[in-house]
């Protein structure tokens, strides 16, 4: 085992270099502490936890630390001035996690400095996700303590390159390099670990489990997808999302009209746009959950070798079994 994945595995307190990537929806507390407990790396996306499946985010935590003894981490996703009141509330989730023994942060978009600093403070680890090479290197940087490469295979919000790519750039940078998306199966992992990647980030493939708390429609179209039935769109956060075709994502079509297009040009408008249209999208991803007939499913390209609904600790003995 590389030594970049012993490092992972120090960081996370992980005992497989496999990471349940922050989701909405599909961050119960269940499927979180189900990795954990498997020898995975469960983190939580606060909002999926609170606004989604309704726990109070410190019970929440507390919940999942008695359904497993095992480390987990937090998503802070970092929005710029915008919304000054999800600030506050990020801030306080970042205080809970931090009273709660929460070791480790993945954030998202934004710039991570002031995480980083009182992370640091409290002996925590902070990954950070990563669309290319330049950001990268800048939150190395500023003190991250390894890179989660978002690459174009990837479910919800996906990336822009391929994992091929972001190893060729940065595989000397000298943190651990979490490869993320498209990870269907045993195979798909040990050709990521080949490659030269500490360890990986699943999102579509723990959707499709029994832990999590998704709809058996959301499952079986995992199941039952290949890469051809994955689309790009951009009306859900501004940027590509990859989703499943079907009619409910269809409809109106895949790209955001001329009033948001303009404003996602506009580096003073962007963020206010992909606010408004995150907003919109949590409420159909809401629904989405709950209810079989409202089809709205991210999904990646590792559909292609998802071919059953499996508990979690199936899925990790699966693939752990590729280094044994």
């Amino acid at each position: 085992m590389k030594s970049t994945t012993q490092q992972f595995l120090k960081d996370t307190g992980a005992k497989v270099p496999i990471v349940c990537g922050p989701m909405y929806p599909g961050s119960n507390p269940e499927l979180i502490a189900a990795v954990s407990d498997a020898g995975g790396f469960g983190v939580v996306q606060p909002v999926a936890l609170t606004a989604l499946y309704g726990h109070d985010f410190r019970e929440g935590l507390q919940l999942i630390k008695k359904l497993t003894d095992q480390p987990f981490g937090v998503n802070f996703t970092i929005f710029g001035g915008a919304n000054q009141k999800y600030h506050d509330l990020m801030k306080e989730w970042m205080e809970i996690s931090i009273e709660e023994g929460v070791k480790f942060f993945l954030t998202s978009l934004g710039k991570p400095k002031e995480i980083v600093k009182i992370a640091k403070q409290h002996d925590i680890k902070v990954y950070h996700d990563v669309p290319n090479k330049k950001v990268a290197l800048a939150m190395r940087d500023i003190g991250v303590d390894g890179i989660n490469c978002i690459n174009w295979r990837g479910g919800g919000q996906t990336g822009i390159q391929s994992a091929e790519k972001f190893m060729e750039e940065l595989h000397d940078i000298g943190i651990p390099l979490v490869c993320a998306g498209g990870i269907g199966n045993a195979d798909d992992y040990q050709k990521v670990l080949q490659m030269g990647y500490a360890g990986v980030q699943l999102g579509t493939r723990f959707l499709a489990t029994k832990e999590c708390i998704v709809t058996d429609a959301y499952k079986q179209a995992i199941v039952d997808s290949t890469e051809k039935d994955i689309v790009w769109t951009n009306k859900i956060a501004g940027n590509n999302s990859s989703v499943i075709k079907t009619k409910d994502i269809m409809k109106g079509g895949l790209r955001t009209g001329p009033v948001i297009s303009y404003m996602l040009k506009k580096k003073k408008l962007k963020k206010y746009a992909r606010m408004y249209l995150m907003s919109k999208g949590l409420k159909k991803y809401n629904k989405a959950a709950f209810d079989d007939n409202v089809q709205f499913w991210q999904a990646g390209k590792g559909v292609g070798h998802i071919n059953s609904v499996q508990s979690v600790k199936e899925v990790i003995e699966a693939f752990a079994g590729v280094n044994n």
